[in-house]
């Protein structure tokens, strides 16, 4: 297990730094594929300094309170085939990840079945479309999104049944309000493909006050990077979050001492 970036850092300084990867962005919660960097500008994220693309990002969210949004879904399929034109610089990954990053669990008038229903469909049509092009579709669970635990996770997997539909885990995103993390990690082992670092802090009644780097909160690293390397085979370990470059060496020296 490497690590990695979010994009900022000059790719020769990444290298000098340890960083073997970056992992890109398309354009988020739109519908409209000429707001997405062109392939010569997500390619020149990783040169000079032989960096890998250890996943390219979709925020979106497929599903409104009423169930499918299909003009998210047929976006999705089009930057998953897309994506897997990068399988040449992709590291040690076995194949081309598309993060899918749900935008938000839809809050008004929500049929909540008609969500999980629309999910369903728009995840079968995205995998059918990666299981073709040799792309993963890494879910990125998150507590205020469509898909917020590995309980969750595993019953929409059960639902679309392809090997396509993977997992990026991001701890901070599901713990300590949702699965135990040791549980979690061990549960969805065999899915996950990537993951991320960053740090979250609770308000007294457990809601979230915020995010920040690694090291600025409450998660428990050497937990997290104990139970990643006990149960999971994954390339890339992703730092994300922090704001300059104090943050960035402090969370890389947090993940090394557990690695």
């Amino acid at each position: 297990m490497k690590l990695g970036l979010m994009p900022g850092t000059p790719p020769a300084e990444m290298r000098e730094l340890g960083f073997h990867a970056v992992q890109q962005f398309y354009a988020g919660n739109c519908q409209i594929d000429d707001k997405d960097p062109t392939d010569e500008a997500i390619r020149a994220t990783l040169t000079p300094g032989d960096i890998a693309l250890a996943a390219m990002t979709l925020h979106i969210d497929l599903v409104n309170p009423q169930g499918l949004v299909q003009a998210d879904a047929d976006r999705a399929m089009r930057l998953v085939s897309r994506t897997a034109a990068f399988k040449d610089v992709i590291g040690d990954a076995p194949r081309p990840i598309m993060v899918w990053h749900p935008s938000g669990y839809p809050d008004s008038t929500t049929d909540d079945n008609a969500v999980f229903k629309g999910l369903v469909i728009a995840l079968r049509q995205i995998c059918t479309t990666a299981e073709k092009v040799g792309v993963d579709v890494a879910i990125e669970m998150t507590r205020a999104g469509s898909i917020g635990s590995a309980e969750t996770f595993l019953r929409l997997k059960d639902h679309v049944a392809s090997p396509a539909l993977r997992v990026c885990l991001d701890a901070a995103n599901i713990v300590p309000d949702r699965t135990p993390l040791i549980r979690c990690v061990r549960m969805l082992a065999d899915d996950i493909v990537l993951a991320h670092g960053k740090d979250s802090h609770f308000n007294p009644d457990g809601s979230v006050a915020g995010y920040g780097p690694t090291g600025s909160g409450k998660l428990d690293y050497a937990t997290y990077i104990g139970a990643l390397k006990d149960f999971c085979d994954i390339p890339y370990f992703i730092l994300e979050y922090y704001q300059d470059r104090a943050a960035i060496l402090r969370a890389r020296d947090i993940v090394l001492q557990y690695l």
